[in-house]
Parts: C-alpha cells; structure tokens; sequence
C-alpha cells in the first residue's frame, strides 16, 4: 500500500448539468433519502431499494474520495471496512431500538428512529478510525479529507445494513433480524455484495482516465444486483413477513423488478460511457459493438 508524502487535497470538480451531483450534494441526497425510508419500516421493499441503491453509491463515492491518493490494494478493504461499521452500527442500534424509539401501531412498525443511535455510533467509530490513521502519532497514512471519508462510510454501511435487513425480514426488530439474516446465512451475501458495491467501481475504473461519474455507474448497476438477489431470498426463506408485512409477496417480486431495471439500465449505462471514452472500440463477435 502505497501513499503519496505530501498529497495536496483535490478539489471537487463541478460538474455540468446532470450526472453527477458534487460529493457533499450526494452525500446529503443520500444520507436524507436513506434516513427517512430506514426510520420507517412500513415502506415496500422497491421504494426501500431507492434509498439502498443511492446510500451505496454515497458509499462508492466516499471509498473513491479516501482511496484515489494511492491506496492501491486497501480499495477493497475500505469498502470491507464500511460494511464492517455497518454491521456494527445496525446492531447497536436495532438493540438501542428494542428498549425504546420503536413505535407500532396496530402491530406493524409505523417508526423507528431508535436505529439512529447505531448510525451515529458507527460514524463516530468511522471518525476515530480517520484520526488515528491520519495522525503522525499512530498510522500517519497523511490522505486529506480521510477523517470525513471514514465518517461517511460508516454512516452509509450502517444504512445499507438497515435498510437490507428490513427488505429480508420486513422488520427493524433484532430478534426477526438476527434469525432471517443472521441464522439464515443471508449476512453472507448482504457483507459480501455490499461491499461489493462501495469498493468495487473505483477498484475496476483505477486508473489515468477514471472518470467519477461512469465509476459511480457501476455502484448503481451492483445495487440492482443486489436487489435481485434479496428478492430472491426473501421467497427462498418462506419469510413469515411476506403475508402479514405491508404489500406481501408483492414486495419481493417488486423489489426484483427494481433491481432487474437498474441492473440493466446502469449496466448499459456504463458500457456506452465507456466505449466513448475509448480511443477505439474492437468487436470481438461476443458482444454487440455499441458505435
């Protein structure tokens, strides 16, 4: 792992109009829309996926902010790092949330603001972790901005966590959470993909024509990934919440839907970006060439 000695802090560029938001304009897109369909676990499973996928993206926007000053092969494990927090941070709060800040009405969960407390556990943890990397007294790894970036990855991995739990078990409480996504095994696919989404654009884009708003494409394109395989899971489980939780079964074929929609939009998306971006593009016979 590689990092520069005296690495001059980049601006960020503006962008024209469109496609993509300034870094803080995302960031707080992000932040507010997961929040909101975090607090309020009644929402379908589609509508929970939009705030997921932009809450991703905040991530792999974050993990490109801290690692494009040369951290080489710890691009990976700082998007493992933010998942991390998240795990963490959706734990404490979930159990902050079953001794208060969860309200029912008529047995369904109407809000839950409880689960804020893990998030703004995990973002202190991310801050600390920025200090002692940054600090000549500890790591001294010198990257700027590395104490905020470290804050929005755990904020956004604890988000992401929430919000993913609540679409497999159709609930914030910890005792569903930990039986449907723990026992179950789904923890599995849920660190790994997750991961995925936050380390995996900046890691496959690294290079002298990296462009911020085509890297943040693939982030788009792996949460509809993402999305299709919780949908999947949640019919596979036989989950309990299918019958009784919001729109039934309708939540998971939705939420399949949305996710088959984003996976392919954003995959185009992304090929298209690219080829213009080429200097050449040569058919190999495999795949239609896009001219």
């Amino acid at each position: 792992m590689t990092v520069p000695t005296a690495p001059v802090e980049e601006e960020e560029k503006k962008p024209g109009k469109g496609w993509p938001p300034t870094e803080t304009k995302l960031g707080i897109i992000a932040a507010v829309l997961g929040i909101i369909m975090t607090i309020l676990p009644f929402l379908p499973a589609c509508i929970k996926a939009i705030g997921l996928t932009f809450v991703l993206v905040w991530g792999a926007d974050a993990v490109r902010k801290t690692s494009r000053y040369g951290l080489g092969t710890g691009v990976p494990s700082i998007g493992v790092l933010a998942v991390g927090y998240g795990v963490i941070g959706a734990i404490a709060g979930m159990g902050i949330a079953n001794v208060g800040g969860d309200f029912t009405l008529g047995g369904v969960e109407v809000l839950n603001v409880g689960v804020l407390g893990g998030i703004a556990i995990a973002a202190l943890i991310g801050y600390i972790s920025g200090i002692f990397s940054n600090s000549e007294k500890f790591i001294s790894m010198k990257i700027p901005g590395l104490e905020r970036g470290m804050t929005e990855l755990g904020v956004a991995g604890t988000l992401a966590f929430l919000l993913e739990s609540s679409m497999v078990a159709g609930t914030l409480k910890l005792d569903a959470v930990l039986e449907d996504v723990f026992l179950s095994g789904v923890i599995a696919f849920m660190f790994i993909l997750s991961a995925l989404a936050m380390f995996h654009p900046f890691n496959a884009c690294l290079g002298p024509d990296e462009d911020r708003g085509r890297t943040l494409l693939l982030s788009f394109e792996i949460s509809g990934l993402i999305c299709i395989i919780l949908g999947i899971v949640s019919v596979a489980l036989g989950a309990e919440w299918l019958g009784s939780q919001s729109l039934g079964l309708a939540n998971a074929v939705g939420l399949i839907l949305y996710g088959i929609v984003v996976w392919v939009v954003f995959y185009a998306k992304f090929v298209r970006r690219s080829f213009e971006a080429s200097y050449e593009v040569v058919g190999t016979g495999l795949i239609k060439t896009v001219k």
